[in-house]
This record gives C-alpha cells, sequence and structure tokens, in this order.
C-alpha cells in the first residue's frame, strides 16, 4: 500500500480519536436518565388517553341479551373500532398544535419539523409516526330511533417521535465537521402520545378544520381496522348524541340547575370553553368567541351550487363603537368546495374596560337574505364581572361569590327555610338553616330554633297551617358530580330534642282534630328530628337533536325521623304521657316524648333546563315517601324570575302532617355587585 493511504488512514484514527470524549459527553448517564424519563412520561401518557378495554365489548342488555345501545345512557359504547391514518398528517398536525397552544396536553406538542430547545446544542426535530382513529357504530334500530349518524368519532390519537440535540457540555467545540454527525446520531428518538376524544375532539375541529371530520370518516370504509388498545381506565368524553360532559360544562350546568345563575360567573379563566352545537350557517365556530385569544374567525358558504356575497359585517350592539371589524367587505365567495369558499373576518377591541364587555358581530349576506349574529367577549378573565351576588328569593337568601372574584372565589353564605329535598317547601317543615358553601358541591350549617306557626306571619307569607317548630341542630350537604360514573350526592340533617329548659310560653302549638284519641294528643305537636338522603346524580344534553336542554336525574333513596313532642301547661303537673311525668318546673316548656315515625323510601327528582332560550325556563318532578313536588323557574330578565313549588300528597296524610298540599310562587333577584351598577 502507499504512503499516502497510510497518512490518510493515521489522519481519521486521529480525528476520531480527538472526537471521542465529545461524543462521551453527550451520551452519559444523565442523558440517558432523561431519556427514560421521557420514555415513562410517554407510557403515562398512553395510559391516560386510551379508551377502556371494557368499553371495546358488545355489553349484553340484562333484560334482553342483546348488545346495549350506545344512546340509551349516553356512557356505553355500542361498539368501538379502529383504523389507522396517513393521508391528512399535516391537517392532523395542526389541529394538535392548536390544542397544544390551548393548554390540552400536559406534555409539549411540537408540529412536525425542527424546534429550540433551551440548554441544548442545535434544535430538536419531530416527526409524526402514526395516526389511530377510534369510532363507535350505530345499529340500525338506533339510528332510527334516536335519529344518530351511523358512525361517529370518539377519539383520534397521534404518536409523535422527537429527537433532542445533544446537550450544551460547555466544551467550546464548533458544530462543524465530523461533530455534527456524530452528535445527531447519538440522540435516541423519543415516541409520545396525543389524544384528542369527544367533546375536546369535536370542538377543536370545529376551531381548526372543520370538514377534517368527514374526511377523516370517508376513509373509514377503506381503512383496514386495528386491534383496540388496552392501556387504562379513561373512558373519553361522547361526541353524542347523549354526552358525558366536561368538568367545566358539568360545572356550569350543575350551577343552573341550583342557582339563579349567569354565564360569566363560572367563567374561571380566559380559556375557550368547547361548545357542542354549529353556531349558524356562515360560522360554525365555537361560540361564544373570546377575544383576544381569537382575534378572527372564518365564514364559509354554506352553498354547494352558488356563489355568496358577503355585503357588511359589522357590530351592532350598543357598545359597538368599542369593537372594530378590520377586514373590508364586500366579498365574493365561491360554491362550497370551491377555491375561495371561505374568508376570515378580522376584528378587535378597542375599549379599556377593566370588565368583560360583550358584542354582537352582525354578518349580512343580503342578496341570499342570510344574516347572523356572532357573540364577541372581550377580556375574559382579566376581572369578574361581579366580585359578590346576592340571591334572594322568599325561602332563600345567599351571598355568593363568583369563581373569577378576587374575594373567596366560589365560596357562598346562605340562609334558607323549608325542605326541597324531601318535598317539603317554606314553612311546612320548621327547619331554617344559615350555613357556608363552597360552589354547589358542599355545604355545611347551623339548624336555627323556630317556636312560631304560620298564623304569626302576615298574608300571603304563610300557610294556614304548618309544623314550624324545631329545636336547633346542623345539617350538611353534597353534590359531587365529577361525570360518570363518578358522582354521589346527599345531605343530613339533625335537629335536637326539645329539652324542656327553655320557655316557649308564647308558642301557639296547632290544635286540631287528629280524629283519633284527641284526649292523647292535646298540646301535642310534631317535628322532623333526622332527613338522611343519598342519590346518584346523572346529568346529560342531546348535542344532537336539541343542544339547548340539559336533563338531570337524581335516584337513590331517603330516611326520615319523625318525633313528637308536647307543650307542658299547668293541667299536665302529676300526670305521665309515654312514660314521661311531668313537674311544676315543666310548665310552659316544649318535651320531646318519643319518636313518632319512621320513613325510609327511594327518593327519585327530574328535572331539566333551557340553557339558551331568550327567557330561560326549567321544570322538575320528584317524589318522595307517597309526596310529589313539581317546581317550575321562568327567567324574566337577567336579574329576575320567578318560581313555583306544589307539593302533594299520594296517600292519606299522617297524624304528623298539618297539611296535604302546599305551594309557594315566589319572585327571586340576582344583584350583582358592581355590574348593577353599570
Amino acid at each position: 500500500m502507499s504512503k499516502h493511504f497510510y497518512l490518510r488512514a493515521f489522519l481519521i484514527v486521529a480525528l476520531v480519536a480527538g472526537f471521542m470524549p465529545q461524543l462521551f459527553a453527550q451520551t452519559d448517564r444523565e442523558v440517558k436518565n432523561k431519556q427514560t424519563d421521557l420514555k415513562t412520561e410517554y407510557n403515562d401518557a398512553q395510559e391516560k388517553n386510551q379508551i377502556i378495554k371494557s368499553a371495546a365489548e358488545d355489553k349484553p342488555r340484562a333484560t334482553t341479551g342483546r348488545r346495549r345501545s350506545s344512546a340509551t345512557t349516553g356512557y356505553d359504547y355500542t361498539q368501538v373500532k379502529g383504523y389507522q391514518l396517513r393521508q391528512f398528517y399535516e391537517r392532523i398536525d395542526k389541529v394538535f398544535t392548536r390544542a397544544a397552544d390551548l393548554g390540552m396536553f400536559e406534555e409539549e406538542y411540537h408540529e412536525d419539523g425542527t424546534f429550540p430547545v433551551p440548554g441544548r446544542k442545535g434544535n430538536g426535530s419531530a416527526q409524526m409516526r402514526k395516526v389511530e382513529v377510534y369510532y363507535v357504530e350505530a345499529t340500525p334500530n338506533e339510528q332510527e330511533l334516536y335519529d344518530i349518524e351511523p358512525y361517529q368519532i370518539i377519539e383520534v390519537y397521534v404518536e409523535k417521535l422527537e429527537t433532542l440535540p445533544p446537550e450544551d457540555m460547555g466544551g467550546g467545540q464548533e458544530e462543524s465537521g465530523l461533530g455534527i454527525g456524530f452528535g445527531a446520531s447519538s440522540s435516541e428518538p423519543i415516541a409520545k402520545g396525543f389524544s384528542l376524544s369527544g367533546s375536546d375532539l369535536l370542538s377543536m375541529l370545529q376551531l381548526v378544520d372543520e370538514n377534517l371530520y368527514s374526511d377523516i370518516l370517508s376513509k373509514r370504509a377503506t381503512s383496514n381496522s386495528i386491534p383496540l388498545p388496552e392501556r387504562g381506565d379513561w373512558m373519553p368524553g361522547k361526541v353524542g348524541p347523549f354526552i358525558v360532559m366536561t368538568q367545566r360544562e358539568l360545572e356550569t350546568t350543575t350551577s343552573r340547575f341550583r342557582d339563579f345563575w349567569n354565564k360569566r360567573d363560572t367563567l374561571a379563566s380566559a380559556v375557550i370553553i368547547p361548545q357542542f352545537d354549529a353556531a349558524g350557517p356562515l360560522f360554525s365556530g365555537s361560540v361564544p368567541v373570546f377575544y383576544p385569544e381569537m382575534q378572527k374567525i372564518r365564514i364559509a358558504n354554506p352553498d354547494r351550487d352558488r356563489p355568496l356575497k358577503i355585503t357588511a359585517v359589522s357590530f351592532v350592539s350598543d357598545n359597538a363603537e368599542q369593537f372594530a371589524v378590520k377586514t373590508k367587505f364586500p366579498k365574493m365567495l365561491d360554491p362550497r368546495g370551491g377555491e375561495n369558499d371561505k374568508v376570515y373576518i378580522d376584528f378587535e377591541y378597542l375599549g379599556d374596560s377593566p370588565y368583560e364587555m360583550r358584542g354582537y358581530l352582525l354578518i349580512e349576506a343580503q342578496d341570499a337574505n342570510m344574516d347572523q349574529t356572532v357573540e364577541i367577549i372581550a377580556n375574559p378573565g382579566m376581572y369578574p364581572a361581579d366580585f359578590a351576588i346576592i340571591d334572594a328569593s322568599l325561602d332563600r337568601l345567599e351571598l355568593r361569590s363568583p369563581s373569577r372574584s378576587g374575594f373567596a372565589p366560589d365560596w357562598k353564605l346562605f340562609y334558607n327555610i323549608g325542605n326541597d329535598e324531601i318535598g317539603l317547601p317554606r314553612w311546612s317543615t320548621g327547619i331554617s338553616s344559615l350555613g357556608i358553601g363552597y360552589k354547589n358541591q358542599m355545604s355545611v350549617g347551623v339548624v336555627l330554633p323556630m317556636n312560631m306557626t304560620a298564623q304569626d306571619l302576615p298574608s300571603p307569607l304563610a300557610f294556614d297551617k304548618a309544623l314550624l317548630s324545631s329545636a336547633g341542630g346542623y345539617n350538611v350537604a353534597f353534590d359531587f358530580t365529577f361525570g360518570f360514573p363518578f358522582s354521589l350526592g346527599g345531605n343530613l340533617t339533625v335537629v335536637n330534642d326539645f329539652d324542656g329548659q327553655d320557655a316557649y310560653d308564647h308558642l301557639k302549638v296547632i290544635n286540631r282534630d287528629f280524629g283519633i284519641d284527641e284526649e292523647d294528643y292535646k298540646n301535642d305537636f310534631f317535628h322532623i328530628s333526622t332527613i338522611a338522603q343519598v342519590y346518584y346524580p346523572i346529568m346529560f344534553k342531546d348535542n344532537v337533536n336539541n343542544p339547548n336542554l340539559a336533563f338531570r336525574l337524581n335516584i337513590g333513596g331517603a330516611f326520615m325521623q319523625i318525633k313528637r313532642d308536647h307543650l307542658v301547661v299547668p293541667s299536665d303537673v302529676g300526670t305521665t304521657k309515654l312514660e314521661r311525668r311531668f313537674t311544676e318546673e315543666d310548665i310552659g316548656t316544649m318535651i320531646t316524648l318519643d319518636k313518632e315515625k319512621d320513613l325510609v323510601d327511594i327518593y327519585v327528582r327530574m328535572s331539566f333546563i333551557n340553557l339558551r332560550a331568550k327567557n330561560r325556563y326549567g321544570m322538575g318532578i320528584q317524589y318522595f315517601s307517597g309526596r310529589m313536588m313539581a317546581d317550575a323557574f321562568l327567567e324574566l330578565t337577567e336579574w329576575l324570575r320567578v318560581e313555583a313549588k306544589y307539593s302533594f300528597l299520594l296517600r292519606d296524610r299522617e297524624i304528623w302532617e298539618t297539611e296535604s298540599n302546599y305551594f309557594l310562587i315566589t319572585p327571586r333577584l340576582r344583584l350583582g355587585l358592581p355590574s348593577i351598577f353599570n
């Protein structure tokens, strides 16, 4: 061999030997540990973001032996299948990138290409590895009965390969020559999994690429099925027809059932709240639109056959001068599917209010006799609309702090009278309480002593007769609606016995003909000593056919104990009643004699509300221990609504029940501070 060959070989060996320290520095134990940690995070992400195995099985229905319908409860899937995609990697990548920008993933998501890595030499790179799509299939009976589509996508799963650059070891080496080649090859690719499912998936597709859903679904029949993963216990929210709600929607809807509620009360931060109903023929993205998170919206021609001229776009609300449209109109749109069938409308908020400002963007296509109004909310999350809310009616007074208030957010102080949970409203039980609560999830309070009859109160506040006698006590209530199957509600009220120590000589005991053994019940009365109730709450909406309505079902059981009491008068001295002997010291006092009756029965309540009606309304009906109660409300304005309750017996009246029927109608005021002054 020639001298030139040996010289070249010597130079190559010397170069490799010179770069060996750098290679070892770039693949040291610390780097390997970090890669191991990333792999662990990836495995955790897979476990959290996959469909549980039981959701993929055909579940037999107990009564018929057939598989369970996907639309009967909203929580069980008929059948889950999956397939892979390659055609739409780029479009799906943009959807997931937007979702990452909105904070929907715990791990950092990178669009395909390179990205900077702090503390590292050079850039990292990301590449789409695979995309898996999971869908449910409805039976023909389900399609006909519930008017639902044959196939619905419930999850899109993306797997990315990320390669990180070498760490900057501070050696002063230039990134050139052989060092770059060895450094790049020493970084091991890391697989990371991301998932969008249910309502989150639908919301993001509407926001970024509204046609992608139908395009992906069209590939279902021509794609090979894939085995379902067995990687966790998480079930994605269902797109429809009945939805397993997100935590935010559950909280919002629960508030609507419980409170005289304003949608601004539960906007906890400047985030886009998922909306599940299409907004209209021109704009079909999320409603409402939040500024500055969104500074433009896209409108499209819904007609496949004819072009559409957008003649004008402007703000039309009372505060229209505080908003501006930056895009010039008119503009002509091609028929749907054409190259120019869409246009973006850029807008901005010009005002400087520290509070939320609500504007209405009117989009007009006069030649087609078409228009649409889009709600724009500016400055969400900067300041609360109210720092306190007074919620008042004839049976409840509440001071509530909204979730975005700077003062005790989500807490409330309340006074209420009556026990709606057992179908006895207002004065019918004699139990009133003062309590403190957090959101609508939990409250604790004290039962206040009461010793009056309804006749003591002016009409129309009073019933003709009621128990209206109660010693002190305590109560607790909880309603945890975290979504199926993690939901449970209940309450407990305990009232002390009358101890005979306090004088109640001004008490007017209800004297009426009991019909049996009247003499034995002379100067007697009754009080509810214990109420214990537990139920399972189910909340759902029909997001396909009628997204305006929300339904709630409470099903469980309850226990109530009634105790017999006596007002001691002079003629009772020296006598005995129910093993209690009266003395002169007892005169003018009230004494609990014994238990009168224990009641145990099922408890069921069904109710619904209209979430988006101009004048919102709701109705409900419940049953416990042979008593029904129906209630309804109608919101007349943002600060006034009317409520009505009617309670009636389905059985004969018990001896402790003074009335068979109770009826209450009351105005309910919602006064927010400081918004009431704006």
